[in-house]
């Protein structure tokens, strides 16, 4: 099953790239005189990009998109009927994909190390809050203490089979969108793009020599606006923040990062975390988990993993790590750096 679903995989992206797709919003241009070319599409329930630069850049771009979607589709939604976390969570034991059972083994490395803070065994508990089809209003408090507390170790692996014990339903909302980063990064080393940046709504891969300067998102007006830049190489940035996802219910924002361990959205102190790092699906899910655990306890975290971590809080204050506090260029000045 594992080698027939790859090669499922790698026959959509071949003959896609082949192929107009109606969903792309082609723009092309030329950099220094060379082909640069942006597709754009909404997948993974989130707007996505993908601006490549070199030969070929056109075709390049929409087999990222196309890779994106069938990643989806065959492997980490738990929506769409067939994909292997659809299964597993129907079946309660399935044998997954390669790449499935890789982004599960990650993921369930930082559920353990962050003591709970990430958890992907919490479907059921995001169901109940709806934050992302627009709830208006908190779950009844009963409901919550019904789903709350650690369902991660219910999630077992033997080989290429996951079991799922005591209810507990798979969501990787948390890790799914850097994981698809990672897979094209894989694309491009094949396709011999020069240059590129994909942004899969919060997670961001960079790729290709020189620098790049990645935007810390506004906590008051979202990703319209930045409050301060990170210069960097290579890798990936995953951003969780309050702003993404919510709704305000009697002078409370309750946003879409839920604490595993009281059941409601986190109230900590923090607007958002950002993550660098060399693995799409490690920078996705350690901003999370790093917001659930706070700023000292979410640097040690990050840390731990060979990471950068940066923390802005609701006071327009700025954290980070040191690996990465000389690279932090505040634009607002209504924000400063923390000592």
């Amino acid at each position: 099953m594992n080698k027939k679903r790859l090669i499922i995989i790698a026959v959509v992206v071949l003959v896609a790239g082949a192929l107009a797709a109606v969903c792309f919003k082609p723009v092309r241009s030329f950099i220094n005189g060379k082909k640069e070319y942006t597709a754009e599409g909404f997948y993974m329930n989130t707007y996505v990009t993908a601006k490549v630069t070199g030969e070929s850049s056109d075709a390049t771009a929409k087999i990222i998109l196309t890779n994106i979607e069938t990643i989806e589709n065959l492997c980490l939604s738990r929506t769409v009927e067939g994909s292997d976390i659809f299964n597993l969570n129907e079946k309660g034991s399935f044998q997954v994909s390669d790449l499935t059972l890789s982004v599960l083994k990650t993921a369930l490395d930082v559920c353990d190390k962050s003591g709970g803070a990430l958890d992907i065994g919490i479907a059921d508990l995001v169901d109940l809050w709806n934050i992302n089809q627009g709830a208006a209003q908190p779950p009844e408090e009963e409901k919550i203490s019904s789903l709350k507390g650690n369902k991660y170790s219910n999630i077992s692996i033997n080989g290429s089979s996951v079991t799922l014990d005591n209810g507990a339903k798979i969501d990787l909302g948390s890790v799914g969108k850097g994981a698809a980063c990672d897979t094209v990064l894989t694309l491009l080393e094949m396709s011999g793009a020069k240059r590129a940046v994909v942004s899969i709504g919060g997670s961001i891969l960079l790729y290709g020599d020189g620098d790049f300067t990645v935007g810390i998102a506004s906590p008051e007006k979202g990703s319209a606006d930045y409050i301060a830049t990170i210069n960097t190489q290579s890798g990936f940035v995953s951003t969780s923040g309050t702003y993404e996802r919510f709704f305000d219910y009697n002078g409370v924002r309750y946003h879409h990062i839920l604490d595993p361990e009281t059941g409601y959205p986190v109230q900590n102190g923090l607007a958002s975390v950002t993550i660098v790092s060399d693995s799409g699906v490690l920078s996705d899910a350690l901003s999370t988990a790093c917001f659930v655990l706070g700023i000292e306890n979410g640097k040690k975290l990050a840390e731990q993993y060979g990471c950068q971590a940066i923390f802005v809080t609701d006071g327009k204050q700025i954290y980070s790590t040191d690996g990465i506090r000389n690279q932090i260029e505040i634009t607002d000045n209504s924000y400063t750096m923390a000592d």
